[in-house]
């Protein structure tokens, strides 16, 4: 049923645009969130049928929402589904036990992610909506938001991925790099560039490895960059 009010909650700017621009094709009316915390707020006027959230969320992390969300009488029934970059062992069992109806891998399979929620959705009874825009319509709106939040990414993470380039030979902030690429394998994904978020992968990994492998780092930073460059 299209229509259907929809919550996303994602501290990654770039992620939380494209999953809008992706249910907002499918025709759902969609509201955004950067936290927790705004979440939880946004909750207390609104009643969305489904909500997505990253489980990395800083201060109140997506589980912990969850559990809230369940706990109130008036949010009881909503849908969650948790969205995560990086899946570990237990982490779907985790999050099933914090009330979650569904569970995500990033970077999202863009053709079968609508199918997801519809099925989602549609294990639960709704209300009528009103209509909204077209599917032709809501297409190419869909279109040129992609193709702004592509250039946007490219332009953005070429410039980090350089920058963190030059902080290897100085004071370099692993924990802020690991955040950043982290970010990357998700938005990577999901705009469709998977050698960009294969590479980030790659970096994320030898961050956490003790000790860094200081070259290996550097010679995969330098294939992103190049990744970013040659993708536009």
């Amino acid at each position: 049923m299209a229509g259907e009010p929809i919550l996303i909650v994602d501290d990654t700017p770039v992620n939380l645009k494209l999953t809008r621009i992706l249910l907002v094709n499918e025709g759902y009316k969609v509201l955004t969130a950067a936290s927790a915390e705004e979440a939880l707020e946004l909750l207390r006027g609104y009643q969305p049928r489904l909500v997505l959230a990253d489980i990395q969320l800083p201060g109140i992390d997506g589980l912990e929402m969850t559990r809230r969300i369940k706990q109130d009488e008036r949010t009881r029934d909503t849908l969650v589904v948790a969205l995560t970059a990086f899946a570990m062992k237990g982490d779907e069992q985790r999050a099933i036990e914090a009330g979650c109806d569904g569970y995500l891998v990033k970077p999202i399979d863009t053709r079968s992610f609508g199918g997801k929620i519809r099925e989602l959705l549609d294990s639960r009874p709704a209300p009528p909506v009103t209509a909204g825009p077209t599917s032709a319509e809501r297409e190419t709106m869909a279109m040129d938001e992609m193709q702004t939040l592509q250039r946007r990414f490219l332009t953005e993470g070429e410039a980090s991925a350089r920058r963190m380039l030059l902080e290897l030979d100085g004071p370099f902030q692993a924990a802020e790099a690991a955040r950043t690429v982290h970010q990357w394998i998700g938005t990577g994904g999901l705009l469709g560039f998977s050698e960009i978020a294969r590479l980030a992968r790659e970096v994320e990994t030898l961050l956490h490895e003790r000790p860094v492998d200081s070259a290996q780092l550097r010679e995969t930073l330098g294939g992103l960059v190049l990744a970013f460059n040659s993708s536009d």
